[in-house]
């Protein structure tokens, strides 16, 4: 089976259509989603979706970078957890919450300013999800934008900081990568994963490097609703493009769908715990 590790099913978008759409992925063998949140609200919104299709979706919950401006409250992640997870939290005990995120650094928006101030509240409130994720020891989904070099700074300076604090070390994925080979080498000493969406049918940059980075390192994501792939662009995405992505990854790595569908779910089981 497939597994879309970042969709967002609880948007507005699917307000009409939700159960069809999550009927129509699984015909095309996506049997289970990740919904990760991008503030509190969404993040509600995640934890009860899961809990409404137990073991087939599964929830995130975090706050995206753009929130930065709002300065939002990451007690409120942590009473989510609270309330929904056993203490050390186990999947299989309340699988409804399974990751922090998505969180991390967005300076897209900040092109042609310096903007110092306003992406330290970003790397404030990344830095502050980065150690909830910690202290639960929970995976984190990571978005990044534009801000490669703060955010590799951000992680290292959370562990190091607690280090002998929390046992397990940080674990994660990032979402929708758009960096180089460089970011791909930083990623993989660090031991996390990397999510690829229906962009890579139009980027060329993309589709430069991937022949160069291992499958083991690779989760399958739409993104949905947005990043359809080639040949829907310019619609809704929905997840069941994914195998069209795991058809892309395999042209470009030269080997079978087959092999891409198998790899990248034993991957995303092994980030996330699930079964």
């Amino acid at each position: 089976m497939y597994i879309d590790t970042h969709c967002h099913l609880n948007f507005p978008q699917y307000d009409i259509d939700q159960a069809m759409v999550i009927g129509n992925a699984k015909k095309a063998g996506v049997k289970q989603f990740i919904n990760p949140g991008v503030d509190i609200f969404s993040s509600l919104q995640a934890v009860n979706l899961a809990k409404k299709h137990n073991g087939v979706i599964y929830a995130a919950i975090g706050i995206h970078p753009y929130e930065a401006q709002h300065d939002p409250d990451v007690r409120e992640l942590e009473k989510i957890l609270q309330s929904n997870l056993t203490h050390p939290p186990s999947p299989i005990n309340d699988p409804s919450i399974i990751a922090i995120g998505e969180c991390g650094l967005d300076y897209h928006q900040y092109t042609g300013e310096q903007a110092l101030g306003k992406k330290d509240k970003q790397k404030r409130l990344f830095s502050e999800q980065v150690e909830l994720a910690l202290k639960y020891n929970l995976p984190v989904i990571f978005h990044c934008r534009d801000g490669f070099d703060d955010f590799f700074e951000v992680i290292d300076s959370v562990t190091e900081s607690t280090q002998g604090v929390y046992p397990e070390a940080l674990r994660g994925v990032i979402h929708c990568f758009s960096g180089g080979l460089q970011e791909v080498r930083q990623a993989r000493v660090r031991k996390f994963f990397v999510g690829f969406d229906g962009n890579i049918t139009y980027s060329k940059h993309l589709q430069s490097i991937i022949p160069s980075i291992p499958l083991s390192m690779m989760l399958l994501e739409t993104d949905a609703p947005y990043l359809t792939p080639v040949p829907h662009r310019g619609t809704r995405n929905e997840p069941k493009y994914i195998p069209l992505i795991a058809h892309q990854i395999a042209q470009l790595h030269g080997t079978s769908v087959k092999d891409i569908e198998e790899i990248t779910t034993t991957n995303t089981q092994t980030l996330f715990g699930i079964t």
